[in-house]
């Protein structure tokens, strides 16, 4: 082959992310990244390992890269002591699947490393410990649009796991929603219940909205101001990473005042598009958000390699 793999070092850093801000280009909702932006969102956290991100060069150019980790969960329902092996990110261009293929190998076989069992490509199981905030919302997962890269982890065996649907819209003025119940709702930044979730928000700083009645909690939503995505879009987003109503309090309008609250708050900021990443059986939350003019934007996917059902190799 014309290109050899190395492990990351910060010589390498300008051509990886030149190549990921071209690959990248035409998904508006995936923000550029800069050496600063990857020095201060990316490397710093405690768990990033050098070994598990490789860089394909050829001529002295880089022309791919694959970022592989092992580290904690990030939602607040898992288990802090809890780490997964994953691949977050694959850059390589469309028509050069041998790099991909390549690169996919050697992250593979860095992960095996480890003695999981299974290992998660651009998966929701785990959370996600990089490029959140930067990469499709808050919940990066690989868009449909990407088929290269689906095609790179399918040559090694990973498998599609679960698929949910982007969504976004785009406001002029701050919209408008209310319940048919007397709500109160009380905003408060994230509580950061562990490690692994506030190493997650590096750079961020989501906010949580309970909505109440009577005093007591009935549902709640969770939302980030995306500022770098700007770059592409022409303002910032407002992402809605978590929203819920309980199932007694249903069909009140208590999902659509926590919406508009979070997007008027957005809007404030100077956000005036919006984004959220929801499973693609929720039409009640379909509908919740198409009320507010989201649409569908992308399919995203994650992916899975199970070892004990790794096919042998010739």
């Amino acid at each position: 082959m014309s290109f050899s793999v190395h492990t990351y070092d910060r010589s390498l850093l300008e051509g990886m992310i030149a190549l990921y801000d071209v690959e990248t280009s035409g998904e508006p909702h995936i923000a550029p990244l800069t050496p600063e932006r990857f020095l201060e969102l990316v490397e710093p956290k405690p768990y990033f390992d050098p070994a598990g991100l490789f860089v394909a060069q050829e001529r002295g150019q880089v022309v791919g890269w694959v970022h592989a980790c092992v580290a904690p969960a990030t939602e607040p329902w898992h288990d802090p002591q809890r780490r997964a092996a994953s691949i977050r990110v694959l850059v390589y261009p469309g028509d050069r699947l041998p790099i991909g293929a390549a690169l996919v190998s050697e992250a593979t076989a860095w992960l095996r490393q480890s003695g999981h069992q299974e290992l998660e490509a651009g998966s929701c199981r785990s959370g996600y410990p990089f490029y959140r905030g930067l990469w499709m919302g808050g919940e990066p997962m690989v868009p449909a649009t990407m088929p290269h890269v689906h095609l790179a982890f399918d040559v090694a065996g990973y498998k599609l796991n679960a698929e949910s649907v982007f969504m976004v819209a785009q406001f002029a003025s701050p919209p408008k929603g209310s319940a048919s119940v007397p709500l109160e709702l009380v905003e408060s930044p994230v509580a950061m219940v562990h490690m692994g979730m506030r190493e997650s928000w590096t750079g961020f700083a989501p906010m949580h909205v309970r909505a109440l009645l009577a005093g007591a909690e009935v549902g709640s939503l969770g939302w980030v101001l995306l500022p770098h995505v700007a770059e592409r879009l022409g303002a910032p987003c407002v992402n809605i990473w978590s929203l819920g109503v309980q199932e007694p309090h249903r069909r009140k309008g208590i999902a659509s005042a926590l919406v508009a609250h979070a997007l008027a708050r957005g809007h404030a900021l100077g956000a005036r598009f919006a984004s959220v990443g929801t499973q693609l059986w929720n039409a009640a939350a379909h509908a919740t958000y198409a009320r507010f003019g989201f649409r569908g934007h992308r399919l995203l996917a994650e992916r899975v390699l199970k070892l004990g059902e790794m096919r042998p190799e010739p």
